[in-house]
């Protein structure tokens, strides 16, 4: 009888304080360039526009350049699948907007190159 470890079922065990790391800098990143409160995008409650809205963008992020299915999103940002896959769609339409559009290609950029660099010295 052979004894299978977690790494032969499953793969690779997840690194939750890796994706907290990510989330603190995604999370980070969007405060400054959107010149919101970190508070406000961590909030269990919904504080002001201008915090649901810079949220709806970490989700965004965190789901389209980290490759994050949409339960891990959820999850990371103590949100339901529903509520994280709105936010989505949100940003989304808000692409047609140039300005916005531009902001969050800068963020997408940032996000990429950390994570990259970040894979690469792993």
């Amino acid at each position: 009888m052979n004894v299978q470890t977690h790494e032969d079922l499953w793969g690779q065990p997840p690194d939750f304080r890796r994706d907290r790391m990510a989330v603190a800098f995604v999370t980070s990143l969007v405060s400054m360039v959107m010149d919101v409160p970190v508070q406000d995008i961590v909030a269990r409650r919904r504080t002001t526009a201008a915090g649901a809205r810079a949220r709806q963008t970490a989700i965004y992020l965190a789901h389209v350049v980290l490759a994050w299915p949409l339960w891990k999103v959820a999850a990371a940002f103590g949100r339901d699948r529903s509520t994280a896959s709105h936010a989505i769609h949100a940003i989304e339409d808000l692409r047609d907007d140039a300005v916005f559009d531009e902001r969050l290609t800068v963020m997408e950029a940032c996000v990429r190159q950390a994570s990259e660099s970040q894979q690469a010295a792993a």
